[in-house]
């Protein structure tokens, strides 16, 4: 029975048992698996907090091939990000974050930037004020890597690049570009499709330079909000608060 490492951030986390508590990570390395961590929530040794959702940890498990989910043998806590976790607006963002790649990450699949986006989002959050550009930003590079999101920028009807037309608008039934050369749009959505390219182009570091107009910004999270919901079918249980936590930020 192998003994192997894996770090990341919990994205799942049950009680399992009188002590017990099954957790699922979005790893560095490994696939999605289930892991549990025998008599933690009794225990005077480990702390809980490194099962806890959204903390980014460091564990070795036993390889056991034949169960559909590992045992922990040691697990430790790297980063719990204490100043996010501290507001219950920065609760709510990691509850719809950790909820949102749980929902879209199969088991058994290896999507290692799914860590690195989550990673990379608590970080600047803990480190910094809460931005409603960071909404959009993880929804789609999340959904990009997963191959869920057109990358490429191009009308469906006449191939060409939207991003040099007057106007142009995403068609969230079909998933599909289209620019106003070859229909009558609904509306014109061309900067939100513009600030899409930012998005998939540049650091988020770069992005919050940019000073991208809120009304893109919200019109962006509220299509990727929509287009979730096609492809999901359900509406996230973190959703309804954590907007309303939001309130007039947003």
């Amino acid at each position: 029975m192998a003994l192997k490492k894996e770090k990341g951030i919990v994205i799942q986390s049950m009680d399992f048992g009188d002590s017990d508590r099954m957790i699922s990570l979005a790893g560095e390395a490994d696939v999605r698996m289930k892991f549990i961590s025998k008599g933690i929530r009794k225990s005077k040794r480990r702390a809980i907090s490194s099962t806890e959702l959204g903390s980014l940890i460091e564990i070795d498990y036993y390889d056991q091939a034949e169960k559909d989910w590992k045992s922990i043998k040691e697990i430790n806590l790297v980063n719990r990000f204490d100043t996010l976790k501290s507001t219950y607006l920065g609760t709510m963002l990691i509850f719809y974050f950790c909820e949102m790649i749980a929902t879209l990450y199969p088991e058994g699949e290896s999507h290692p930037f799914l860590n690195q986006i989550l990673v990379g989002s608590f970080e600047y959050a803990d480190q910094n004020k809460f931005t409603i550009e960071l909404l959009p930003f993880f929804k789609l590079r999340a959904l990009a890597n997963l191959g869920h999101f057109p990358t490429e920028f191009f009308c469906h009807t006449c191939g060409e690049s939207v991003l040099q037309k007057r106007s142009a608008m995403f068609a969230l039934e079909t998933r599909e570009f289209l620019c106003g050369d070859c229909h009558t749009l609904a509306r014109d959505q061309l900067p939100m499709i513009r600030f899409f390219q930012t998005i998939l182009t540049h650091r988020f570091s770069k992005l919050m330079e940019l000073e991208t107009k809120k009304e893109a910004v919200k019109e962006a999270d509220l299509v990727l909000n929509q287009f979730l919901r096609s492809i999901t079918g359900k509406e996230f249980k973190s959703y309804f608060e954590f907007y309303k936590t939001i309130g007039d930020s947003f």
